[in-house]
């Protein structure tokens, strides 16, 4: 009998261990309010059509946006987009703050929310 309680307390504290650490970064989330989305190439693609060359289909941040279309066998370049832009582009209701880099050349956009 006493190893059953021992076993259940032992459960009881896991549990609530797990729900203490899983709060936490829901928490800083909500209190921080800031909200990142990361927009592959091929989306940023949908931005440099719309917005730079409707030739464009792909779009690649590295400190700054290029746009390129793909002819079969290479990519080549259109011309340059904003980030900024981009990231207004795609959700204009929200408060734009920063971009960053992302894997892959993606672009990180920062909104308040």
């Amino acid at each position: 009998m006493p190893r059953r309680v021992v076993a259940l307390a032992t459960v009881a504290l896991a549990c609530l261990g797990a729900l203490a650490v899983s709060a936490v970064p829901a928490q800083a989330a909500r209190s921080a309010g800031v909200l990142e989305i990361v927009y592959s190439p091929l989306s940023l693609g949908e931005y440099c059509a719309a917005n730079v060359n409707p030739s464009s289909i792909v779009g690649f941040y590295n400190g700054s946006l290029g746009c390129y279309r793909w002819n079969g066998t290479q990519t080549t370049y259109v011309g340059s987009g904003s980030p900024s832009a981009a990231c207004a582009y795609f959700h204009p209701t929200y408060a734009y703050i920063g971009h960053a880099q992302g894997g892959s050349q993606a672009l990180i956009c920062k909104y308040s929310v």
